[in-house]
């Protein structure tokens, strides 16, 4: 999907809309023109509108215990499409750094976490690049509106106060990978971070690359901590610097907690490069 291609189903329904109602009109001259031009607007409005609403609909709908073991991408399609629209809403600018470390094959992407914005900013900056995530997330995110969609586009959540229902998650990540469906990518901080020091890990998480038998990328993302104070007035750069790749081979080498120093190191390091003035 390139910039600008998940919203031109939009404006060329309205542009049509708008042509046919302005064809019965009547209209001529610099009248045909104007009033051409606040039907498309209107119609586009209303077409987002419509669009909205039927997807909160369908979540509604949405079983989140019903496990998702397939690709879907007509729902892949619109959860991309509303990510864009938010990228847009919240005048991000992404930096894209170290896209070396990204694999062609399946992976578990782990970063850090300051802010709502980090999965929308991750999914969209790496879906123009042709590649796929789906994050792992709290049950509460669950209950935002227009969000339980996610779920058929193998979205997952994890109760860190059962460990019965976390195991089971960690099994379920594993299986997307193993079986190639999506890419898994998780925050082992577990929740955001107000400040930039990183917050304890539940390294329990990397198990989910160990079982998958999958390298581990590591993403540091800067800048989404500033996006509240800057929306509506001023355009946020943010960076993802996807700064260091495990290999498959280290990852089963290792224990969790060791992979959880490899991730905070690296981390750490980008993190201090990526805030420097």
């Amino acid at each position: 999907m390139k910039k600008g291609e998940d919203l031109l189903w939009m404006w060329l329904l309205a542009m049509l809309a708008a042509m046919l109602c302005t064809w019965a009109t009547g209209c001529r001259g610099w009248a045909q023109g104007a009033v051409f031009a606040a039907l498309t607007i209107a119609w586009a409005l209303g077409l987002v509108v419509l669009w909205v609403v039927g997807i909160w609909i369908a979540g509604l709908t949405v079983d989140l215990d019903e496990p998702v073991t397939e690709d879907h991408p007509g729902i892949r399609w619109i959860v991309m499409t509303i990510v864009g629209l938010l990228c847009r809403i919240g005048r991000l600018r992404i930096t894209v750094k170290g896209w070396k470390n990204v694999p062609g094959g399946p992976f578990l992407l782990v970063g850090n976490h300051r802010s709502n914005y980090d999965p929308i900013a991750t999914l969209w900056a790496m879906r123009q690049r042709g590649v796929d995530v789906a994050f792992v997330t709290k049950p509460e995110n669950m209950k935002l509106p227009l969000v339980p969609m996610i779920h058929r586009a193998n979205f997952l959540t994890i109760d860190r106060e059962d460990p019965r229902k976390a195991i089971a998650t960690i099994n379920a990540a594993a299986d997307l990978l193993k079986n190639n469906v999506v890419n898994v990518g998780i925050y082992p901080e577990g929740t955001r971070s107000k400040g930039r020091e990183l917050l304890p890990f539940h390294n329990a998480v990397f198990k989910i690359a160990q079982r998958a038998k999958v390298p581990i990328v590591v993403v540091c993302v800067t800048g989404t901590e500033k996006i509240g104070a800057n929306v509506p007035w001023r355009r946020t750069d943010v960076t993802l610097d996807f700064c260091q790749r495990i290999e498959r081979d280290t990852v089963a080498a290792s224990s969790t907690k060791q992979l959880g120093e490899m991730v905070r190191q690296s981390l750490e390091q980008a993190a201090a490069q990526g805030d420097a003035p």
